[in-house]
């Protein structure tokens, strides 16, 4: 009969009540937008990641709930094996008691606006609500995004400010921009609001990786045995900066016969299309020039480890998981000199200050590897990012 309730209570989304009489407090996981659309970048590994640790974790007296957002009925329970199942065909909408808590795991701007009502619903029954933000720039750097990518932050964050009871930064600069903003913004509120922050790894085996290299990225990564490459990592979007690195890799070809490869790895993105429609254009196309649009992480994982040098020449980022990726692959890497790479620095990782073509070139050539092995890599695992978020929501101690 115990095992009868305790089965109803689990479909019908309630906390379940232990032998003393207490109940489970629910940690309710957003993964709205992965379950419904796994684009295979950043953000989504870093969800897949640390939602298995967690499924991996023991925490006594504490229910994990991943949820989704659905149109008409708020949010619901998704199974704990959605990633290979997807969402379910008769979706349970959530129950929240006192003491749950609510973690926004996904970035699902949009989704949590829609549903701003029944998060308030929460709100006064007692449930906490934690967010963690990958990054502030669609608010401070709105040129680099579309109008609509833009307008959905800017309401999620109204949300953020009248509800969240801590927001987690996933390095010290996103959380010391989203300190700056609720100064300017908070009012009262933002005394209120927590602030943490989270690092993450690079450990791209521990993010349950996609599978697959085509015969032709085969043959590409036989040709990078032997051939000094540059690789870039990232959707092709105006804070990316593959325009800078191009420029710069044209000059070294004009100017240098042992120039490297540059290969690029990664999706089509938005107000690059002239930028796109060179890359595909190029006269040297296949030859000095590689650009694959669809990686999987077996694929970038290879990548990684034929590369002589990884350039990340990016404008603005929350963290910068490329970086941490390739050290963690033993590649010496070649970053512009942002305050949020500053933080990832360590042997292997090198700057550049200028990004005129000539001044990058001569930086870049400089950067590449010579034949001394590079320094033991010490790696941070997913394990570890997990139980910082874990110690934020005061769920374990350390």
């Amino acid at each position: 009969m115990d095992a009868l309730r305790w089965v109803r209570g689990l479909f019908a989304g309630r906390t379940l009540r232990q032998a003393d009489g207490s109940q489970d407090r629910q940690l309710l996981v957003d993964v709205s937008t992965i379950i419904q659309h796994d684009a295979r970048t950043g953000i989504q590994r870093v969800v897949r990641a640390i939602w298995l640790q967690l499924l991996a974790t023991d925490l006594p007296g504490v229910r994990l709930v991943p949820v989704f957002a659905t149109v008409k009925r708020g949010y619901c329970e998704a199974a704990s094996d959605f990633l290979t199942t997807g969402m379910p065909d008769r979706p349970l909408p959530v129950r929240v008691g006192a003491g749950d808590i609510f973690l926004g795991l996904d970035l699902a701007a949009h989704r949590l606006w829609r549903h701003r009502r029944q998060i308030a619903g929460w709100k006064r029954q007692g449930a906490g609500v934690h967010i963690i933000v990958y990054d502030m720039l669609p608010l401070t750097h709105p040129r680099w995004f579309p109008d609509s990518t833009g307008r959905h932050f800017r309401r999620w964050m109204k949300i953020l400010l009248r509800h969240a009871d801590q927001l987690i930064g996933i390095s010290a600069h996103v959380a010391d921009e989203v300190r700056l903003w609720l100064g300017d913004h908070g009012g009262r509120r933002a005394s209120e609001i927590g602030i943490a922050r989270i690092m993450l790894s690079g450990d791209l085996s521990a993010s349950a990786p996609s599978k697959g290299i085509a015969e032709r990225a085969r043959a590409l990564l036989d040709h990078m045995a032997t051939v000094p490459t540059v690789l870039m990592v990232g959707t092709i979007e105006p804070r990316k900066a593959h325009d800078k690195a191009l420029d710069a890799m044209e000059w070294l070809w004009r100017h240098d016969g042992d120039a490297p490869m540059l290969v690029i790895a990664g999706r089509p993105g938005w107000r690059t299309e002239a930028l796109q429609q060179r890359l595909l254009e190029h006269p040297l196309k296949s030859e000095r020039l590689h650009w694959l649009s669809d990686v999987s992480d077996e694929l970038l994982t290879e990548l990684y480890r034929r590369a002589a040098l990884v350039l990340v020449p990016s404008h603005g980022e929350g963290f910068g998981l490329p970086v941490i990726e390739a050290l963690d692959q033993g590649r010496k890497v070649l970053a512009r000199d942002l305050p949020v790479f500053r933080e990832l620095e360590r042997p292997g990782l090198h700057f550049f200050p200028s990004d005129a073509p000539a001044d990058l070139a001569t930086v870049l050539m400089a950067a590449l590897p010579c034949d001394h092995p590079q320094p033991p890599v010490v790696r941070r695992g997913w394990d570890e990012t997990t139980a910082d978020v874990l110690k934020a929501l005061k769920l374990v101690s350390r």
